[in-house]
């Protein structure tokens, strides 16, 4: 007759079957683990991920605000350079040149938002405005109108010629002089078409047809 399964051996079965039960058990465990954070973490929704990430771009961009708000040169006609620097950015943020782009600053209680952005860092981002509202120091003018006479006999064209006013002192006239309107004759001018100076003074020309020319 066989012989009897020995109480030693009855154990280790039984410490075998506890032993898979308990990985499997564990397993189990894992698997739901897993399908729950995936759940959490990686949305079936994308677009409702996305609508959270802008909820938040916008929370954090409404705590930003400009400050040390500096008047620069006149770069152009009846136009100055602001610049300021934007504040109560977090560290982590890596969309600060969107953000300073998109934030306005108030000048002359108006609201404009930068024409350039530069970003050194979160506690270093400033922002560049050309500001052409209300600048009267920038605000050049043209004045002693010349008509020179037909550019040449026959030529079809005649020249005018004016002097340039209120030019800022560390304005670049050449800037100044193309950007400038002028009106006369009926006619209106973005900017002078030549420029040139003479004794320390900026001019500018304009030619055009003149049927008194031919």
């Amino acid at each position: 007759m066989p012989s009897k399964p020995s109480h030693l051996h009855q154990s280790f079965k039984s410490y075998i079957q506890t032993a898979l039960i308990a990985i499997i058990t564990a397993s189990i465990a894992i698997l739901i683990f897993k399908s729950v954070f995936n759940t959490c973490n990686d949305p079936l929704d994308p677009e409702a991920e996305e609508r959270r990430k802008l909820k938040e771009d916008e929370r954090l961009r409404s705590n930003m605000f400009w400050t040390d708000l500096e008047p620069h040169t006149c770069k152009t006609y009846a136009t100055r350079e602001y610049t300021a620097r934007l504040v109560n950015v977090p560290s982590y943020y890596n969309r600060r040149v969107e953000a300073c782009m998109a934030i306005p600053v108030n000048i002359h209680g108006a609201e404009y938002t930068p024409k350039w952005c530069e970003d050194r860092g979160p506690n270093d981002v400033t922002g560049h405005w050309e500001v052409n509202q209300h600048e009267p120091d920038c605000a050049s003018y043209w004045s002693w109108y010349k008509d020179i006479g037909c550019v040449s006999p026959g030529s079809g064209q005649r020249r005018i010629e004016h002097y340039l006013e209120n030019l800022p002192l560390e304005g670049d006239w050449k800037e100044f002089c193309a950007t400038t309107p002028a009106s006369f004759r009926g006619m209106h001018f973005m900017g002078a078409e030549f420029c040139f100076q003479k004794n320390y003074g900026t001019y500018g020309h304009w030619v055009f047809d003149d049927e008194s020319c031919k």
